[in-house]
């Protein structure tokens, strides 16, 4: 805990919409948020990670289909929800994976 604490970096004070950039020498490393651990008691549980979403996915038109590097589209290949690249790049916001889903799974089942 002591040399989790001397290496936080110094960086912005505590705003949780705002990556602060306040790291912490770790493996895995902490990137953002990292703050001292000071005060017990202190409790510990097992986690798992999972992915929800990417900011990438397959480069489409409007109407879903896949395109291939010079911007044709593949016949019969489409892509629609958390496969549909383009639709995020900085910020994600909840439960848009489903709208998107659901409007370009529609488009694309209409021409499919």
């Amino acid at each position: 805990m002591q040399g989790f604490n001397a290496s936080i970096t110094e960086g912005a004070p505590f705003d949780p919409n705002i990556k602060d950039g306040r790291r912490a020498d770790t493996r895995p490393p902490k990137s953002n948020w990292a703050r001292s651990i000071t005060t017990g008691p202190f409790y510990a549980f097992p986690v798992t990670c999972g992915i929800t979403f990417t900011f990438g996915g397959l480069k489409t038109d409007t109407w879903g289909r896949v395109l291939t590097e010079d911007a044709e589209p593949l016949e019969g290949l489409f892509a629609c929800g958390e496969a549909l690249g383009g639709l995020f790049s900085g910020n994600y916001p909840g439960g848009s994976g489903l709208a998107a889903g659901a409007v370009f799974g529609r488009r694309a089942g209409s021409i499919a």
